[in-house]
């Protein structure tokens, strides 16, 4: 859905906002939960993806960089290490609406997950 569908669709709720931003800047909920979602997005199974994954890595960051999505809470945003233009004006648009808190925290996923990707998809 779009950034203004899911604005929409979510302005009224006491839940505080939580969504997965596409790099196309589409918006997904995050059902049943975040990782979840990015393993759909992805393709991948659970397994395949935890194989391809370094020891010591968070999966989420992994997830993030392997699928190129934003991963929102109202009050956290896991970036990956080259947003898109779109997926930082959909950001935006969710900001600008009060849908994230003023402060929220934003993570960017490091080199040493960006390169790991790398390796793994250039594997497969």
């Amino acid at each position: 859905m779009t950034v203004m569908e899911y604005m929409n669709a979510h302005r009224e709720d006491m839940e505080p906002c939580e969504c997965v931003i596409l790099p196309d800047g589409s918006v997904e909920e995050p059902q049943p939960s975040h990782i979840k979602k990015l393993e759909e997005i992805s393709g991948e199974d659970k397994l395949t993806l935890n194989s391809r994954m370094e020891k010591n890595m968070e999966p989420i960051f992994f997830m993030v960089e392997y699928t190129g999505c934003m991963l929102v809470w109202s009050t956290r945003v896991v970036v990956p290490s080259h947003p898109t233009a779109a997926q930082e004006e959909t950001l935006e648009n969710l900001y600008f609406a009060a849908m994230l808190a003023p402060d929220y925290h934003r993570e960017q996923v490091g080199p040493t997950y960006e390169e790991c990707v790398k390796k793994a998809k250039e594997l497969h």
